[in-house]
């Protein structure tokens, strides 16, 4: 890879196909998968397929997730070192893991043995391919030949953009992981119901209870259009082994949006662990 200005470093929750980022000034640190005993680094030593497999065959504990240690973030931050001295690092919102903290611990670290690199740590207030699209956006910035600042410029303009709606299949994983109370997971398995999840300001809220799928496909796409406004986006389309709604919602979107860009991507393990199989979600960066 050529030298850069800048380069950006992320973590594996992003979940943008190697399509998109092959030849770009990015480096990935891994969240890490707990399970059985073993420590898998997400995307490196687990695939999404790999994982929810796996899920659908646990059983007792389901597989636990952690954030990158700093160590993870320190050797990304060395690759990224090699190609450039300006380095912007984005993380999943520092409401939903600690991430953000272990990127600052080894942003100090790095500063102390590479005193001639400047890393600028950004929480990106999101998480999944909302915060890909944002590493997306700042990472070709940087391939284009933009300056530190511009690249971090870049990067917070798309934070305050960026939105991410999605529905669940099922509540049982969130009931597992404590962020339901049990009576509501009864309740959706009993009506049906696909909580629509949106994830704003670093929190994750239900927004609305369809029946049905069909009727949580329409309602994501409605809601995308009344948050655009008329205005043209990139959209992320992710899905946790659920190709064929993911595909669905796609083809809606591009007919219904006109994207500037659209693709679909696996979520990533890491997020599949706390949501379960069957989740489908769209992440949209407004054009500016």
């Amino acid at each position: 890879m050529p030298g850069h200005a800048t380069a950006v470093v992320a973590d594996s929750t992003v979940c943008l196909p190697p399509s998109l980022t092959r030849g770009l000034p990015l480096f990935i640190a891994p969240l890490e998968i707990h399970h059985a005993g073993r420590v898998l680094r997400d995307g490196i030593d687990i695939t999404p397929d790999g994982f929810y497999d796996l899920l659908k065959s646990a059983e007792g504990a389901l597989p636990r997730t952690s954030a990158p240690p700093p160590g993870a973030y320190l050797s990304a931050f060395q690759q990224a070192s090699r190609v450039a001295r300006d380095i912007v690092c984005l993380t999943v919102s520092a409401k939903l893991s600690s991430s953000h903290a272990a990127a600052l611990t080894a942003a100090r670290e790095a500063g102390a043995s590479m005193p001639d690199l400047r890393i600028q740590v950004v929480d990106s207030g999101t998480a999944g391919a909302a915060e890909g699209l944002i590493a997306l956006q700042a990472a070709r910035q940087a391939a284009a030949g933009a300056a530190g600042a511009a690249v971090l410029a870049c990067a917070r303009a798309a934070v305050s953009e960026v939105w991410l709606l999605g529905y669940l299949e099922t509540l049982y994983y969130i009931w597992k992981g404590g962020r339901v109370p049990r009576v509501a997971m009864w309740m959706g398995r009993l009506l049906d119901v696909k909580p629509v999840l949106e994830l704003t300001e670093g929190k994750v809220g239900m927004v609305e209870r369809p029946r049905s799928r069909r009727r949580a496909i329409d309602r994501l796409v409605a809601m995308s259009s009344a948050r655009l406004r008329g205005r043209r986006a990139r959209v992320a389309v992710m899905h946790a082994a659920a190709p064929e709604p993911a595909a669905e919602l796609a083809g809606r979107i591009s007919r219904e949006l006109s994207p500037i860009e659209l693709f679909t991507t696996e979520m990533t393990p890491v997020i599949g662990a706390h949501t379960g199989t069957g989740l489908v979600a769209c992440a949209l960066l407004p054009e500016a």
